[in-house]
């Protein structure tokens, strides 16, 4: 079976629907499903490149309508075209809504009646809805209401998600599969120590740790306003902020934080992946997500198998933190976090108990190959049915 996945881009920056393509595609390469994702480029030329498991990533260049249609690139939409029209793939899976590569995808896959599959990522929240309302208003009404009605499955990656679907009026079949995550890699985590000697100020802290966008639907002004509270109840804590910086979320964080003992003992680190991301979380001693809009956190998850207890907003839609108690879902107001975080850092036997739990909540339910083996099967059910 092949599958051409389509996105945006694949910079790390642009968070987690991007590892979360990585992580499916090389997982789906043990249920004998090939791989290729096409995106688009910003360095003015196309190029390749090949993740593990064999996975080309083609690279396409933009084209001056990007500026106003997001990733708009007349060369993926010719190979798109293309690839559809002398069947080298199967089925098309797309990434996000809201950007020209699904359009042209949509719009090639129709044509070469080729199963299309949505992975909606949490946009269809009604906080992501009214960021940038009329531009996606506009968007919906003219070219994503008919893709989104038209297409073979939606995948939501939760049932909320899934709910939310529904209550938009929408009646196309929704699939639900989660995010997967190899629990290998984080079966050995770097020395505490490796992250303290680029990080000094952080020794002898117990860490609260943040990594994801810095972006306003993350609830960053919460975590803020909290740690101004805990930071004096709590005098060896500090706070740690891992992710990419987006608009001026930086600089509202820093203005809150300015005003007490907390600013000192916060730490900005952009964005870290690999061996440093690992590293991050393998000093911590907790880590807070509380997010006023969340489609699936890979961070979430990050942390989880990582061994540490969560505090995390609703609005993630992680009921399972609570049910296989890994950590505390609450309300994303600055009360409701100091409350979470106040019962963690006062007593190291729940911590550890919470982290034990959470790896066990990783294993059981969101391994990559449980995850690609699910997917793999509304792959194969797709392609089946569609009529010769």
């Amino acid at each position: 079976m092949k599958v051409l996945h389509v996105i945006a881009n694949m910079s790390p920056e642009s968070g987690g629907p991007v590892m979360t393509l990585q992580n499916l595609t090389q997982a789906l390469a043990h249920e004998d499903v090939h791989c290729q994702i096409f995106t688009t480029c910003g360095n003015g030329s196309d190029a390749s490149t090949t993740l593990d498991s064999h996975v080309l990533i083609y690279r396409f260049e933009p084209g001056l309508l990007a500026y106003v249609w997001n990733a708009y690139s007349k060369k993926l939409a010719a190979a798109l075209w293309n690839r559809l029209e002398d069947h080298t793939f199967d089925l098309v899976h797309v990434h996000e809504p809201w950007h020209y590569p699904g359009f042209a995808a949509f719009r090639a896959a129709r044509n070469h009646k080729v199963p299309y599959v949505l992975t909606l990522h949490g946009t269809l929240d009604e906080w992501c809805l009214q960021h940038k309302r009329l531009k996606k208003f506009i968007y919906l009404k003219l070219i994503q209401d008919h893709i989104i009605k038209s297409s073979d499955t939606l995948h939501a990656h939760t049932c909320a998600e899934k709910a939310r679907i529904s209550n938009l009026g929408y009646k196309t079949p929704v699939f639900v599969v989660p995010c997967g995550i190899d629990l290998a890699s984080f079966d050995e985590l770097p020395e505490r120590s490796e992250f303290l000697a680029t990080y000094p100020s952080l020794s002898g802290k117990r860490v609260i740790l943040f990594m994801g966008r810095l972006h306003s639907k993350k609830g960053l002004d919460v975590l803020a306003r909290s740690y101004v509270s805990l930071s004096q109840k709590f005098e060896d804590t500090a706070l740690l902020i891992v992710g990419p910086n987006e608009g001026d979320t930086q600089k509202r964080i820093e203005s809150i934080l300015k005003t007490s003992p907390a600013f000192p003992r916060t730490v900005f680190t952009g964005m870290l992946t690999g061996k440093n991301k690992l590293a991050a979380l393998a000093s911590a001693d907790l880590f807070v997500l509380p997010s006023y809009s969340e489609g699936f956190s890979r961070a979430v998850l990050e942390s989880l198998a990582a061994g540490l207890p969560v505090v995390i907003s609703r609005q993630c839609n992680f009921p399972e933190v609570s049910e296989y108690n890994a950590g505390f879902v609450v309300e994303p107001d600055p009360a409701s976090v100091t409350r979470a975080v106040t019962a963690l850092l006062s007593n190291d036997r729940l911590r550890v108990r919470m982290g034990h739990n959470g790896r066990k909540l990783v294993r059981e339910k969101y391994s990559s190959r449980r995850v690609a083996a699910s997917m793999a099967d509304l792959y194969r059910t797709l392609i089946g049915s569609r009529p010769r």
